[in-house]
């Protein structure tokens, strides 16, 4: 069902914009537009998508918590920092910005991370907590930013698919082995749902699985944050819908996040450039208000 999913949303997106392509019967310049502009996009965006999707899913397990995911964690806006630290060292550098970023985000994983000795809950309230740091300092190092360089900085902060420097085969590759290592990690991590005793009576070695998991959704959030800037909520949203439609198996929920991730968005993409065409809205604010109204909802579910 989810690659039927797939094929019918690319094929929608590969048609969506200013101006509708058929797919099937480009020629001339609309098979330009399709081929160099709009398969390159949908290729990020699906990428990104999955990736944030798989981060979400290993930091809610992680944590042991289902409100936890990268945007709430605060590495976006420690991402941010980075990235727009990077660019008042060298303005008009979208590759050293990508740098910026990435060494942000691990940077603020490493951060929360601090806490884990705390426990899970108290993690995510540090993690809540530095969001609030990070963003405090972003806007000061706006406010000292040449006004030259602000429209770049904030695409970048709302989340810009139509920037990324790195290469779509590594971003695909990257996809590839974090859904490998999540699959033969899926037994482990369901034994670990039910309880840290539960996993260490099954001979699963609980704190060498949490590091692993650490890495994983470490890299992964710094890769999809250096691509593609401050997207939210899409490791909230899709882990918690895969789980309602296919159980809470990892063997299922992993896969399905990762294409359902990138499903979300290319279609929140494909929207963001086609509602006020020939602009573009920026992606981060279309996630965000989907997932805004999730995350509060679960608030209220759980308390």
């Amino acid at each position: 069902m989810v690659l039927v999913m797939l094929i019918v949303a690319a094929l929608l997106c590969l048609g969506l914009g200013e101006q509708w392509i058929n797919p099937f019967a480009a020629n001339g310049q609309d098979a330009v537009i399709l081929w160099e502009l709009r398969w390159p996009r949908l290729f990020i965006a699906f990428t990104v998508g999955g990736l944030l999707a798989l981060a979400g899913a290993w930091f809610q397990v992680l944590l042991g918590n289902p409100l936890a995911e990268p945007y709430v964690l605060g590495v976006a806006g420690s991402a941010s920092v980075g990235a727009v630290t990077a660019l008042m060292i060298y303005p008009e550098s979208a590759l050293l910005m990508s740098v910026g970023a990435f060494v942000g985000a691990w940077i603020g994983i490493s951060i929360v991370m601090a806490f884990a000795h705390l426990g899970s809950g108290r993690m995510l309230l540090a993690g809540v907590v530095l969001a609030a740091f990070w963003s405090a300092l972003l806007a000061l190092l706006l406010a000292l930013l040449p006004r030259s360089e602000l429209g770049l900085a904030f695409a970048w902060m709302m989340g810009d698919l139509s920037h990324s420097d790195l290469p779509i085969p590594l971003l695909l590759l990257t996809w590839g082995l974090a859904l490998v290592c999540g699959f033969f990690l899926s037994r482990s991590l369901d034994a670990l749902l039910l309880g840290e005793r539960h996993a260490e009576a099954l001979g699963i070695e609980v704190k060498r699985l949490r590091n692993r998991l650490l890495l994983l959704a470490s890299a992964v959030t710094a890769i999809a944050v250096t691509a593609a800037g401050t997207i939210g909520f899409v490791g909230l949203v899709i882990p918690h819908l895969m789980r309602l439609l296919f159980g809470s198996l990892h063997r299922a929920v992993l896969p399905a996040s990762a294409i359902g991730g990138g499903i979300l968005l290319m279609l929140a993409d494909s929207v963001a450039r086609t509602i006020v065409a020939p602009s573009e809205l920026p992606v981060g604010v279309l996630t965000a208000m989907i997932g805004v109204p999730v995350f509060l909802f679960l608030l209220l579910r759980r308390s």
